[in-house]
């Protein structure tokens, strides 16, 4: 038999997950913005921009990859208009090395080379993002860049680096990101390379309202 202090217990933890699950909801109906600032070394513009850019983004994703360009050009042209915080997402589940290529983009940047870094880890994706072996890449890149490799080593396994990528994909959860790349530009959703240049179309108008 149930003891009534069984039974509230009961009780307290389902208002617990429903209550946990009705602020996830309530967060991704509402298109919530994220609140946590990607690291200095993943963060590009002036932080009171006007055109503030979320990216959930997998350094192994080919879609990211095209979409790397686009916002590259983007800074560019809008120089001190746009704020972009890179976030991690890798799709492991597709993706066998993405959690690694994050870490060790992450321990690159620690080292001042975080966009380098990850540029040739977009730009040769076919090479590692399905290798049967840990990808040779990695270590090649760092040497490429004169990066300190026997750090990167350590910092990739690293409790604080795994931390600070697993934080960034449990917001994206929260957001309901589900596809990379996702974006946020000014609280508003854009999935992909394309729904991000429609936005950006109205990037001129946002600019003028600024000043």
């Amino acid at each position: 038999m149930i003891s009534k202090k069984n039974a509230r217990l009961g009780a307290l933890a389902a208002v617990i997950v429903f209550a946990s699950t009705t602020a996830v909801l309530l967060a991704r109906q509402l298109n919530l913005g994220p609140v946590r600032p990607a690291p200095a070394f993943r963060a590009f513009g002036p932080a009171a921009a006007p055109i503030q850019i979320y990216e959930y983004t997998d350094l192994a994703c080919p879609a990211c990859r095209y979409a790397a360009g686009a916002l590259e050009e983007m800074l560019k042209i809008y120089g001190a208009g746009i704020r972009l915080d890179f976030k991690h997402y890798p799709l492991k589940n597709i993706h066998p090395w993405s959690m690694d290529a994050a870490a060790y983009a992450d321990c690159a940047g620690e080292q001042g080379k975080f966009k380098d870094y990850a540029a040739l880890l977009f730009e040769s994706q076919e090479k590692w993002a399905q290798a049967k072996d840990k990808p040779a890449e990695f270590e090649a890149f760092a040497r490429q860049l004169n990066l300190d490799w026997g750090k990167m080593q350590a910092c990739s396994v690293a409790v604080e680096t795994l931390k600070r990528v697993k934080l960034d994909m449990a917001e994206g959860d929260v957001k309901g990101v589900s596809a990379t790349p996702t974006f946020f530009v000014n609280g508003k959703r854009a999935v992909g390379g394309g729904q991000l240049l429609e936005q950006a179309k109205k990037f001129d108008i946002l600019l003028k309202g600024s000043r």
